[in-house]
């Protein structure tokens, strides 16, 4: 037998989570037989037009770019820097991996920067996290403010400087910050006052700031572009005016369609420039509309081409496909993706993390989660050094042989893509039963392995939630009947095996199933046969087990081929309310039903609350005993749902005169609060029995906003005896006392 090492495959299991050589995008520059993938909407764009400006730059000039790309890690913002750099002619240093990378280029700045020809001069800030070794090491003196200081003072003096920043946001809070400890920046230079106004907007763009002029600032629909201008005299008494474009990498998914539909994300050919608004599918699974064409989708096509697996990548020198092809995991969940249906709803699920986890995918977590897709968790051996594909030749040639085929075939089947998306087993046994496992080789003890070994989480800690919350095995739905057709198919599988039952099922495209499966339910089968005719405890116990945990990988199977998800109710509002509020809509169920989670809704427009209890306690029914009340007319409030880019958040606003309104609180709806919302929308408003404490929290402190300190003074007050009557303080027409008791 002939067996093939696939290079993409270590490059791959290098690229996952918990690698040395993780980055933000595939390169050309990064050892490796992909090339470089698309950058986050807006990019490429500002890049070109950067660079054309800067090519057509003379000295007769008086004006110039700067370029800062602004978002969290992993959002390919080195990478779009060294396109930058090579697009001026100029060759940054090689990544290492391992190794932080130079804060600057040059790496003596600010006393030099890198020259072009025509005599503008560039810094490259490569990381504005590093500290800048002149400054006090405490933090206490900005290092990026003093980067756009020295390139304004170096303009000033006539050596025009451009500056191309990468900033975390975090950083940028932390200058503002910090700058804050100046008390009159009136009688600071004006270089500094432009450097503390441009760090001020960065951390919150607004529409206006003393300093800068031209503001473009981004909008919710169009949260990824912004741009202001600075003007500055220099030495010779005229005025140089350099133009901020900024790019917000971390505000819309990569699962989305990019902005512009095909066209420019920004438009240059207009003065401001026209950003293309953001808009999304809508839905969680389309059968219309896919997410192919998204960047996200793009990646996965790319990964999961022919040419890298059976068409080349798993082939030797003569062209012989490797003896192991059929029972490769990695080549089977790489022909899952090829598969168009099955790819898009993979990236389907990869939308869903991602509103189950409150937090888009990064660059660096989109080809994590693709590599862990086809790939899986690494093994010890892996670690150790041995080549995933020699690991899959040692287990191909168990099972061929026979001895420990069981063992063998469990370790590839969980290397399946619907395994590698769900952490764990998708189930817990006790310690009774896992004590029962069979000293010889068998599908029982390899279970029991999997279920009881813990490790590292494959993911960031909020996907890996995100990912146990939506696994179908975890559904209750019915998934019109398919679900039982499932549990069913495993119920029989002593007659015929549930993969031999999935490919006659018309809803599955026949790439969902391949050896393996076909390969673990041989194994099942035999072993259940010879455990049914013991009869004893153990036995009965060990046979449970071994179907329970292929219901689980028969619902993941399915679920992941069709869609079917935990949440994907609660998930498919959030998206079609956030549709709905980029487009400028009305709101939808999921709208409403946060409204009536905020207003009680059917109380006449009042209602009670109780100011000294949790904000959530209304009081529609029956009043308790001895309790301050206030009351709140409901027909005055109003709740709005507002897309931030992918972000949705409620805002309680109060009507004021005419079409006005005040703004009260805001909410974020995660999907904690869209799956009780949904429950308030359909009028099951009994307890809270779908959130958690902070969804708890955050939904108390919007309806405490209806009773702040500001509206109770202007809100009557009541109290309740102690049969539950209320009474009501109101002025008095006549007497000495201002105010009287009156009976509700």
């Amino acid at each position: 037998m002939s067996y093939v090492q696939n290079p993409l495959v270590s490059w791959l299991l290098l690229h996952a989570y918990g690698q040395g050589g993780t980055v933000a995008v595939p390169s050309s520059g990064t050892a490796g037989p992909l090339v470089m993938g698309a950058f986050p909407p807006g990019i490429d764009d500002v890049l070109h037009h950067v660079t054309s400006r800067h090519t057509a730059w003379s000295v007769a000039t008086r004006e110039f770019d700067w370029c800062i790309l602004v978002g969290g890690p992993g959002n390919g913002k080195s990478e779009a820097l060294r396109s930058l750099a090579s697009m001026l002619g100029i060759t940054l240093p090689p990544r290492v991996p391992g190794q932080a990378v130079p804060r600057t280029i040059p790496s003596d700045w600010p006393a030099n920067a890198h020259p072009l020809t025509n005599g503008l001069r560039i810094a490259f800030v490569n990381d504005a996290s590093i500290p800048r070794q002149d400054l006090p090491a405490d933090g206490s003196v900005p290092g990026l403010f003093h980067d756009i200081v020295n390139a304004l003072e170096r303009t000033a003096q006539g050596e025009p400087t451009s500056l191309f920043v990468n900033v975390n946001r975090g950083i940028l809070i932390e200058e503002r910050g910090g700058l804050n400890a100046v008390s009159d920046w009136s009688a600071e230079p004006l270089a500094r006052r432009l450097g503390a106004a441009a760090v001020e907007w960065l951390a919150g763009p607004v529409d206006t700031l003393d300093g800068l002029e031209s503001i473009l600032r981004p909008s919710p629909e169009r949260p990824h572009y912004g741009q202001f201008t600075l003007s500055l005299p220099t030495a010779s008494g005229e005025s140089v005016s350099i133009c901020v474009r900024v790019v917000f990498l971390d505000v819309l998914s990569l699962l989305e369609p990019m902005p512009g539909a095909g066209a420019s994300v920004v438009d240059f050919s207009t003065s401001p420039p026209e950003v293309a608004q953001y808009l999304t599918l809508g839905r969680l699974v389309s059968l219309d509309v896919t997410r192919d064409s998204t960047v996200a989708g793009t990646l996965a096509s790319m990964y999961a081409e022919d040419a890298n697996w059976g068409g080349g990548g798993c082939k030797d020198a003569s062209g012989q496909l490797c003896s192991a092809h059929a029972l490769c995991p990695f080549a089977q969940n790489a022909h899952w993706l090829r598969e168009p249906a099955l790819r898009q709803r993979f990236l389907d699920i990869l939308r869903g993390a991602e509103i189950a986890a409150t937090r888009r995918l990064t660059y660096r977590d989109l080809l994590g989660h693709v590599s862990l897709a086809v790939v899986g968790a690494p093994e010890e051996d892996w670690l150790a050094g041995k080549h995933p594909c020699q690991w899959v030749a040692d287990n191909h040639q168990q099972i061929s042989s026979g001895a420990g085929q069981k063992a063998a075939t469990i370790r590839l089947a969980r290397h399946r893509i619907y395994t590698n998306l769900y952490p764990g087993g998708g189930f817990q046994v006790s310690g009774e039963i896992a004590r029962r496992t069979l000293k010889e080789d068998s599908v029982f003890g390899s279970i029991i392995d999997l279920l009881v070994v813990g490790g590292e989480a494959a993911r960031l800690q909020p996907f890996e939630k995100a990912f146990a919350d939506i696994d179908p095995a975890r559904d209750t739905e019915s998934w019109d009947g398919l679900r039982k057709r499932v549990l069913d198919a495993v119920e029989s599988l002593d007659i015929v095996s549930p993969s031999e039952q999935l490919v006659s099922w018309t809803e599955l495209p026949a790439a969902a199933s391949c050896e393996i499966d076909k390969q673990l339910d041989r194994v099942l089968r035999e072993e259940i046969a010879v455990e049914l005719p013991k009869g004893t405890r153990a036995s009965i116990s060990r046979v449970r087990v071994l179907r329970r945990w292929r219901a689980v990988m028969l619902l993941r199977n399915v679920g992941t081929a069709l869609g079917h998800l935990r949440y994907a109710e609660a998930i498919g509002s959030w998206l079609a309310e956030q549709e709905s509020a980029l487009l400028g809509g009305q709101r939808l169920r999921l709208g409403d039903g946060v409204n009536n989670l905020i207003i009680p809704a059917g109380t006449g427009g009042k209602v009670f609350m109780a100011p000294l209890r949790p904000r959530t306690y209304c009081l529609t029914g029956d009043l308790d005993p001895n309790t301050l009340l206030v009351t709140v007319q409901t027909n005055e409030l109003d709740v709005s749902i507002v897309a931030q880019g992918d972000v949705l958040v409620a805002e309680v606003r109060m009507r004021q005169r005419g079409s006005s309104t005040e703004p009260l609180a805001t909410l974020a709806i995660d999907l904690a609060v869209a799956r009780e919302a949904l429950l308030y929308s359909d009028g099951k408003t009994d307890a809270f029995t779908e959130i958690g404490d902070t969804a708890f929290a955050r939904i108390e402190r919007a309806r405490a906003s209806l009773i702040s300190r500001e509206r109770l003074r202007r809100i009557n007050v009541w109290f309740t005896d102690g049969k539950g009557t209320p009474f009501q303080l109101v002025p008095s027409p006549t007497g000495a006392t201002a105010l009287r008791v009156q009976r509700g």
